[in-house]
């Protein structure tokens, strides 16, 4: 598994193009740009992957962001509530990568 972290929510996208990730974990919060920004322009890029939420914020934040996917036509975005723990993520890996 090869993993590229991206902490400026700025360079988030050009970073996702040029990496062309099989799966994204996306933080909602972020400083500077909006988890749901930041969603949506990865949805526009054309490039396919699978995106997973990460948060801690309300039901209806996430509305909104499984609202951005159905309008691109992606399908429902699984969501990992923090805290989590490491098996919970490794749980996720193991259930959505391919092979």
């Amino acid at each position: 598994m090869e993993v590229l972290s991206v902490l400026d929510p700025i360079e988030a996208v050009d970073a996702f193009i040029d990496f062309r990730p099989d799966m994204v974990l996306l933080d909602m919060v972020m400083p500077e740009k909006d988890g749901i920004d930041v969603l949506d322009e990865i949805l526009l890029s054309g490039v396919p992957t699978t995106v997973v939420l990460l948060s801690n914020l309300s039901d209806a934040y996430l509305r909104i962001a499984q609202g951005v996917a159905r309008f691109h036509g992606a399908p429902e975005l699984p969501v990992l509530r923090k805290p989590f723990q490491r098996h919970e993520l490794a749980i996720m890996l193991r259930t959505m990568l391919p092979g």
